[in-house]
């Protein structure tokens, strides 16, 4: 039964890896190759344009920090308040809301304004959704999942275990759920433009089903 229980624990994280894939995916295809799901370029960004003198560019990438930390900070508080199976009750609810926002944003629209969604949603998400019980993984972008996949193959071959085989074999799936969102979504954005946000939807309701099954 546990063996189970961990199985559908690794396919939820599966899930939420192609949530992550198609809100990168989504946010770099609609939004001029602008990425919502982290702030590494978004603060390089803030400080070229400080530089550059474009205070309204360094405004708008300023408001996308702030919504990113709110959004860790209000997934601290629930969690410490409320435990893991409310926050990510409210992680569903909040990619929910935020694929409908994002649908209606026009194309035109300052891409880093029509991206804040995405960045309050994918912060959201990596509180909740970072891994499984034997693996941490994040779930909204795949630097460092690809460094674990490459070590755990790596040193499988060198030291023969299993759990090194297994390490990367996690990670190796992880990833291609993550990009079939990338792909999801440009194929999705391709024929829909900004409103294939609502077929992010899809995503969601499927994990939290599955979510509320391994709860009740």
């Amino acid at each position: 039964m546990e063996n189970m229980t961990e199985k559908q624990e690794e396919v939820l994280h599966h899930i939420m890896c192609i949530s992550g894939g198609f809100m990168g995916g989504y946010a770099l295809f609609s939004r001029l190759g602008n990425f919502g799901s982290a702030q590494t370029a978004n603060l390089i960004e803030i400080i070229l344009n400080i530089f550059g003198r474009d205070y309204k560019e360094v405004s708008f990438r300023l408001m996308a920090l702030l919504l990113y930390i709110l959004a860790n900070v209000m997934g601290a508080i629930l969690k410490h308040k409320f435990g893991m199976q409310f926050l990510k009750e409210y992680v569903f609810f909040v990619l929910f809301i935020g694929f409908v926002i994002s649908s209606f944003l026009p194309e035109n629209l300052e891409p880093i304004l029509g991206l804040l969604p995405i960045f309050f949603m994918s912060s959201t998400q990596w509180n909740a959704f970072s891994g499984t019980r034997k693996y941490n993984c994040s779930t909204i972008f795949s630097t460092n999942n690809l460094k674990q996949m490459v070590l755990g193959y790596t040193y499988y071959c060198l030291t023969g275990k299993k759990e090194d085989r297994e390490k990367g074999r996690f990670y190796l799936v992880s990833l291609g759920f993550f990009y079939l969102g990338v792909v999801i979504a440009v194929l999705l954005c391709t024929n829909f433009g900004v409103k294939a946000s609502f077929f992010g939807i899809i995503i969601i309701i499927f994990a939290r089903k599955l979510n509320r099954k391994l709860n009740y």
